[in-house]
């Protein structure tokens, strides 16, 4: 199993910036975000249609790369790596809030 290093791009990473409440993410790693729905919709209304849609699809490509199993995902960013499934489902739970959050956001046309 091959390690590969993810990076988190603009705009995706300015709106874990803004969720970066609990700690720092040096720390803390995941758990130092929020994964708080109104949080996530409150940075897709401050950042715009565009961006928000952006960062969305950058997410489901970050997805897309932790569901493949036959690889073990790091994040410098993130501060995670999937050396067990534990830490994958983490990842993949966080991810997925934050998924849900953008689409909720955009459905509702606040961002």
């Amino acid at each position: 199993m091959a390690d590969v290093a993810v990076e988190v791009p603009r705009p995706l990473l300015d709106c874990f910036l803004q969720c970066e409440v609990n700690c720092v993410r040096e720390c803390c790693g995941i758990s130092a975000f929020s994964t708080d729905p109104g949080t996530i919709a409150e940075w897709g209304r401050d950042a715009g249609p565009t961006r928000c849609r952006d960062a969305l699809r950058q997410l489901c490509e970050l997805i897309a790369v932790v569901e493949d199993r036959s690889n073990k995902v790091m994040s410098d960013y993130l501060n995670h790596y999937t050396w067990d499934e534990k830490a994958r489902t983490e990842l993949l739970d966080f991810l997925t809030a934050y998924r849900a959050g953008l689409e909720s956001a955009i459905e509702k046309n606040s961002c």
